[in-house]
């Protein structure tokens, strides 16, 4: 790591300095002062031990610079650490409201069945005809702010279309088979309440004889979207 290579090198040469120093003025006392008189020995013990000093103060200098460095890229990868991990966030959220990912939280189970074939009805509910019941249901569950709805663990997003073919419902291209179970996740009451309300679209569905149990789940998960998203004519609009 960069670090820990400026910091092994900082302490590296504090060490030398301290032995160049102890080094150098025993080197002065044994050979330079040898034979000199006490007047010459006490000129050149000044004269050496002020070079020794000026190289001592130039090493001195070299470890301030580079703790000032060290203390840079400290606080620079510091800085890149929380920006990173801020990125990943966002990521991370719009990934999840794109439907890219799973997601998990509080909010309400939908069942949804066609009703026991009776020969006294003159008109048999079929949801393939009345699939625009499930449209709305979409439609009331994200005005009660649904953070995220599946079909059948088909995840709905804003490309999603939701219409009879042939016998079949088809969500995301996919037939569907009956009951549909439709997963939202939002405050459980909120959900519940906005689609149970008297004139609720629940309460159409029953009055249609179809069969709807809804439930309030303290978890609920839903699966990502399975497909590939592909923008072939919107383009981004550049500031």
């Amino acid at each position: 790591m960069k670090i820990k290579k400026d910091q092994w090198m900082i302490g590296l040469i504090c060490i030398v300095l301290g032995i160049f120093v102890a080094i150098q003025f025993k080197a002065v006392q044994k050979n330079v002062l040898q034979g000199l008189s006490p007047i010459q020995k006490s000129t050149q013990l000044v004269t050496e031990l002020t070079k020794i000093k000026n190289e001592r103060d130039l090493l001195q200098s070299e470890v301030e610079t580079l703790a000032a460095r060290l203390k840079e890229i400290e606080e620079s990868e510091s800085k890149g650490s929380v920006l990173i991990k801020n990125l990943n966030e966002d990521l991370n959220r719009y990934k999840a409201l794109s439907g890219l990912v799973d997601v998990a939280g509080q909010g309400i189970e939908i069942l949804i069945d066609n009703p026991q074939a009776s020969i006294d009805s003159t008109y048999e509910s079929n949801l393939v005809y009345d699939y625009e019941l499930i449209l709305s249901m979409v439609n009331e569950l994200n005005a009660a702010g649904a953070e995220a709805i599946s079909i059948n663990d088909q995840r709905v997003l804003s490309t999603t279309e939701i219409r009879a073919a042939g016998n079949d419902i088809n969500v995301n291209k996919i037939p569907q088979n009956l009951p549909l179970i439709i997963r939202a996740i939002g405050n459980s009451i909120t959900l519940d309440n906005a689609i149970t309300n008297r004139m609720g679209i629940v309460s159409e569905l029953r009055d249609r004889k179809y069969v709807v149990e809804v439930k309030r789940m303290e978890k609920v998960t839903i699966s990502k979207y399975a497909g590939v998203v592909e923008f072939r004519y919107a383009n981004i609009v550049q500031p």
